[in-house]
């Protein structure tokens, strides 16, 4: 017999078996039609290679703490700094996943007083984000300019005093379309606000270089972009474009950078050798869109 406090949940899953929509996790086999490895980088031998590199001349796999403590390896300061130049960043700061970077991002950087306008098909991991924060918060329908031109002036109206944050995709996975980032970018620069920007299915896919859709935005110092590293990189955690101020401030204040341990240097030495590929091998590019 279960524990009382256990039977809501077993009551929960009993609802979604009967809906057919419980979910397992199951071991993959067969081709591969829906990863997130769209460039086959995941597998590659030059990947492999530089990572058994990295392991004979010494990083270690683990970070052993946090960044703030003993856990701020040389390798993720080389990622970093690489990183910042392939995709034109002022600061960039790496975290173990895009969700972890969202969560830091939207929960410490706006501030009360401010408002954050997002659109509606965002990643739950804004939400998460969002929903931590102390700005007031809106959502608006998808990719419409007029409205989070709207949400930001019937705030200002009303007595807003703070910063707008506009939060979207570069493109969105789910529908497969792109968000209007020039118009997106003209707007946020009217109200003097920041634009940030989630490229997680475009990092690595498109853009010179595979630099992303966003590329060229990343030097204007009110827009903030965010790299996933698991999906065309083809290794794991997130890079997070923004100028030095707020990286500087996100290492002091974002509670899941400060309390959890650094991602894995090994990890961040492979990332560094993705970004390489990506802008060394165009015909991965060439081939997916083939």
């Amino acid at each position: 017999m279960s524990l009382p406090a256990l039977a809501r949940y077993e009551a929960t899953l009993t609802g979604l078996k009967r809906q057919s929509r419980i979910r397992e996790l199951v071991p993959h086999q067969g081709v591969d039609f829906t990863s997130n490895d769209y460039l086959g980088l995941a597998n590659a031998p030059r990947l492999k290679a530089a990572i058994s590199a990295a392991i004979d001349r010494g990083v270690p796999v683990g970070a052993g703490g946090s960044r703030l403590l003993r856990g701020n390896h040389a390798e993720h300061e080389a990622l970093e700094a690489e990183a910042a130049a392939f995709f034109g960043a002022e600061k960039v700061l790496y975290f173990g996943s895009g969700f972890a970077a969202n969560v830091a991002l939207f929960s410490s950087l706006p501030q009360r007083g401010d408002l954050i306008v997002y659109d509606a098909l965002i990643h739950a991991s804004a939400h998460d984000g969002i929903s931590m924060s102390k700005a007031e918060a809106v959502a608006v329908p998808h990719n419409d300019v007029e409205a989070f031109d709207l949400a930001i002036r019937r705030w200002r109206e009303g007595g807003g005093k703070g910063r707008p944050w506009i939060a979207i995709e570069s493109l969105y996975s789910m529908d497969g379309d792109k968000a209007p980032l020039g118009a997106l970018a003209d707007l946020a620069r009217r109200h003097d606000g920041f634009l940030v920007i989630d490229e997680a299915h475009a990092t690595g896919v498109f853009g010179p270089g595979g630099r992303g859709i966003a590329s060229g935005l990343e030097t204007h110092g009110n827009i903030l972009v965010l790299h996933t590293c698991g999906k065309a990189l083809g290794v794991t955690g997130a890079l997070l474009g923004l100028p030095s101020t707020l990286a500087d401030y996100l290492i002091n204040r974002a509670r899941n950078f400060i309390y959890s341990t650094a991602p894995s240097p090994l990890m961040a030495a492979g990332v560094r050798e993705a970004l390489r590929m990506i802008a060394d091998e165009p015909e991965r590019r060439t081939q997916l869109e083939a």
